[in-house]
């Protein structure tokens, strides 16, 4: 870790030195942070707002039930790493914070007299050659005078706490200045509850992509063995047509399978990163790209897209999911169009909406269409509802999630007004950005 010696500055009041704090607070509660890189910014603005000449913060360890030094303050570099590895019990912590030495809410000022260091403590201990030398007044600060700070989850158990080792001036802090270090160490507490959260979340985030990866290859590997299979039966002479029927529905369903497992992993991807890496992307390209996959996925079918484009560049804030928006729509567009030759027509207009510009894509295809009654359901995760269009419930979904996280919206309207009969078109609306946006 660094080491964090800044000079920090001794004449700021109280009042504004937690007005200040409460703004980096702000970034603290709400920043997508690591620990780590969190508890180090706590304790180096703590102390430089404070004059803090050595400082520390422990939390519990879930898995052990130990306190451990997490960051510090003032320290040189080979003491970090020693006090870094410092752990204490939780008998250690109340044998240490007896009720004497409360002095606020959450507030122990452990005096030199209170306490008989152990040997890790001599760690902490800035000038351990002072430390039998008499207290020369009240107010002076002793080299083994300590101040600890503890901060509460929700629940009320004891999630850990900011440590005074050494003020700058060399004074027990007044009255003001602790009551201000002891709020700031209660926002302080739920910054550091945000960051343990999200770091669970992540590492839950990991396993679920991982397990998803591990299901959806071995489900793949099995639909290959029998598609292969169920085609060697095909193309052997004399199959009964009533079988063959019946085989070229199996390859149908295997096709449903592995789509489904295509969307629950793409489903996965979004839930846990659908809103990274968002950067201008062109969104014909994407449109092309996507296009092209569909129709790879149907080898055995004519299937054409009518683009309708001015060939002009058209931005917009995506990421590299964008792609399967369209790839849903095109897959849906082929696989239940019931004509030989499959046309999808394609446009893509500039139109203002709610004083934004903005891209309109339209889909149009000639499949069942979607009922007035279903036009808004479809969008709904695991909807089926009787409708043709989805096995499982989550493509459009995925769609709708996707284009949200865009900026934009989805929706679906009849291509024939009047008569749903006749298809659909999917009309996708996402911001216009410029190129460097």
């Amino acid at each position: 870790m660094e080491n964090q010696t800044a000079e920090p500055q001794t004449g700021v009041s109280a009042n504004a030195a937690l007005a200040s704090l409460l703004d980096i607070t702000y970034d603290f509660l709400y920043a997508g942070s690591d620990l780590d890189s969190l508890l180090n910014r706590i304790v180096k603005a703590v102390s430089e707002t404070f004059g803090l000449k050595v400082s520390t913060i422990g939390i519990i360890d879930k898995e052990t039930g130990l306190y451990c030094v997490r960051a510090s303050y003032g320290f040189d570099p080979e003491t970090t790493k020693k006090i870094l590895q410092v752990k204490y019990t939780k008998e250690r912590m109340a044998e240490d914070l007896k009720p004497e030495f409360k002095i606020g809410r959450n507030t122990y000022y452990v005096p030199q007299e209170g306490w008989v260091p152990e040997e890790e403590d001599w760690l902490f201990i800035a000038h351990p050659e002072l430390a039998n030398v008499p207290r020369a007044s009240p107010t002076e600060w002793h080299a083994c005078d300590f101040i600890d700070f503890l901060m509460y989850e929700k629940d009320g158990t004891l999630l850990g706490y900011l440590e005074i080792e050494e003020p700058l001036d060399g004074k027990v802090p007044d009255d003001e200045k602790l009551r201000a270090i002891e709020g700031f160490s209660d926002l302080a507490a739920i910054a550091i509850q945000n960051a343990k959260l999200y770091e669970q979340i992540q590492e839950d985030r990991k396993k679920v992509e991982i397990l998803l990866d591990l299901i959806g290859h071995d489900i793949n590997n099995y639909t290959q063995a029998v598609s292969g299979f169920i085609e060697l039966g095909l193309s052997r002479k004399g199959v009964p047509e009533p079988t063959r029927k019946s085989m070229v529905k199996a390859l149908d369903q295997l096709w449903n399978l592995t789509k489904l497992v295509s969307n629950v992993k793409l489903y996965g991807k979004v839930e846990t990163s659908g809103d990274r890496d968002l950067r201008p992307m062109d969104l014909v390209g994407t449109i092309k790209e996507a296009f092209s996959e569909a129709r790879d996925f149907t080898p055995n079918r004519q299937v054409r897209m009518a683009l309708h484009d001015d060939e002009e560049k058209k931005m917009s804030v995506m990421n590299s999911l964008a792609k399967d928006v369209f790839l849903n729509l095109f897959t849906n567009a082929i696989k239940f169009d019931p004509h030989e030759s499959v046309v999808i027509e394609v446009s893509v207009e500039e139109k203002v909406e709610e004083k934004r510009p903005m891209w309109i894509v339209s889909v149009a295809d000639r499949g069942p269409g979607v009922a007035d009654d279903m036009k808004e359901a479809i969008f709904k995760r695991f909807w089926k509802g009787g409708d043709p269009r989805s096995s499982s419930g989550l493509g459009l979904h995925i769609a709708k999630t996707l284009v949200v996280i865009y900026k934009g919206r989805i929706w679906v309207e009849d291509r024939v007004p009047g008569d749903h009969s006749k298809g659909s078109v999917f009309k996708v609306a996402l911001p216009k950005c410029e190129k460097n946006a």
